[in-house]
């Protein structure tokens, strides 16, 4: 009987170790992406770890006593909340700052960015077409927020610049279901060629910042914007952001 009661203490504690870095890994694998195959994938991936590592460490202090198996169980969940905390956390906008950015040159516009920006789409919705000719999207791919240019060709001959900026912007807030009335605006410059402008709204119950540039030559317009999803940008990374934005004017 008590060699039968000492072995069901063991399998609890093979459990308990091998199932708590599991859930918590698994957990993290599925909040690394929104596509759902590799959600289940990331998931199954760094649960196995997880429960690797929680049997590893079972193993090493099954002969141990319950002390030693206690502070073992404290030493999972530690290090598997490190983990999760590093798997999960991102980098803020002053680090981000201090990393080298990548130059890119799409268009007329040469900007810098932290990472690439890659044509997403060319189709040109039919409520914009009486406006474009062409429409190419290039962004980050980012989620939370995202780094987007707009590279498009305009139909008509004459118009405001100042116009074709405020159309874009409330035309990607209204879709984000931003209300307009509680949207600030901070033009950082306004003439006939450039136009740049720093924007703040609410989002759940935060204030957030993005910004917007657009160029105009011949029957061109680009359009670069930091559009904030969940997470807005720093008015610094914002500010940067800006002084290396550089137009071909040739």
């Amino acid at each position: 009987m008590t060699e039968k009661k000492k072995l069901n203490e063991d399998q609890i504690w093979t459990l308990v170790m091998t199932i708590l870095p599991m859930m918590l890994l698994g957990n993290v694998g599925r909040e690394l992406t929104d596509d759902s195959l590799n959600r289940v994938l990331f998931g199954a991936l760094l649960g196995g770890i997880g429960a690797g590592f929680g049997f590893a460490i079972n193993y090493m202090v099954k002969d141990k006593g319950r002390i030693s198996k206690i502070l073992a169980s404290i030493a999972i969940l530690v290090v598997s909340g490190l983990a999760l905390y590093f798997l999960i956390s991102k980098p803020s906008d002053e680090e981000i700052l201090d990393q080298e950015w990548l130059r890119q040159k799409i268009g007329k516009v040469e900007f810098d960015s932290p990472s690439e920006l890659k044509l997403q789409s060319s189709e040109i919705p039919e409520s914009a077409k009486w406006f474009y000719s062409e429409l190419k999207l290039y962004t980050d791919e980012g989620e939370d927020r995202i780094v987007a240019l707009l590279k498009t060709k305009i139909r008509v001959d004459t118009f405001s610049l100042a116009n074709a900026f405020s159309y874009q912007l409330e035309g990607t807030l209204s879709q984000m279901k931003v209300d307009l009335e509680h949207v600030d605006l901070e033009f950082f410059m306004a003439d006939e060629e450039e136009v740049s402008a720093m924007f703040s709204f609410s989002r759940n119950g935060k204030a957030v910042n993005g910004y917007g540039y657009m160029y105009k030559y011949e029957n061109s317009l680009e359009s670069i914007w930091l559009m904030p999803i969940k997470q807005g940008f720093s008015k610094e990374y914002i500010e940067v952001f800006d002084s290396r934005i550089i137009p071909d004017y040739e």
